[in-house]
């Protein structure tokens, strides 16, 4: 009886030494880390003396405010990974911290996780969970978490908190598929008031097909 229970207690850990092992060693899928798009798959397009954004691969199209600078940013290390900066003619910008006027910033990410991410902060949201508190820790220089329809299209709203030194920013998250769309703004205090309804404007004339 003794090497019949010896027996079986190798028996049992053997087994689960195999199931261990067999856990361990399948492949598991890996999560592809956020890419942004390369410089080519932003083109700058005009139509009747208007400038537009336009990024085919996801649909979308969008409106460059009149008299704005257009600056494509990025670099190719370690891969190419670009996005679009729109500056009002009296923006000025020092150590990444806007003192004058306001910038919009243009992204297009691939990342099927963080699309699925955006869409299940815009379901918390409507259903008004008691996990809003996680977004805090997520989003945490944002004030206010809000849902906005940018062509008839969900999006996830962030609204920092406003700052005399640093101004104040407002983040806008549209999943398309496994990408997403961010639009941003960031603009000076004294500046507000004539940023925000360009930004209006800005936003009202996206297209996304």
């Amino acid at each position: 009886m003794k090497k019949i229970g010896l027996f079986l207690i190798i028996f049992i850990i053997l087994i689960g030494g195999f199931i261990y092992l067999g856990i361990n060693l399948i492949p598991k899928e890996k999560s592809e880390s956020p890419t942004l798009f390369s410089k080519e798959d932003y083109k700058i397009e005009e139509e009747n003396n208007d400038k537009f954004i336009v990024v085919d691969k996801v649909g979308l199209k969008c409106k460059v405010p009149e008299g704005w600078d257009i600056k494509i940013e990025g670099d190719d290390v370690p891969k190419p990974e670009y996005w679009v900066n729109l500056l009002s003619p009296d923006a000025v910008v020092k150590d990444n911290i806007i003192d004058e006027g306001c910038i919009v910033e243009i992204l297009v990410v691939k990342s099927k996780e963080t699309a699925e991410d955006i869409r299940d902060n815009i379901i918390l949201l409507k259903n008004k969970s008691g996990e809003l508190e996680s977004l805090k820790n997520d989003y945490f220089m944002a004030e206010k978490f809000e849902i906005a329809n940018i062509n008839g299209f969900n999006a996830f709203k962030t609204i920092s908190q406003e700052n005399n030194i640093i101004g104040q920013n407002i983040n806008i998250e549209i999943p398309i598929k496994d990408s997403y769309i961010n639009f941003n703004i960031a603009y000076s205090t004294i500046s507000k008031e004539v940023c925000l309804p360009i930004w209006e404007d800005f936003l009202e004339n996206v297209e996304i097909n």
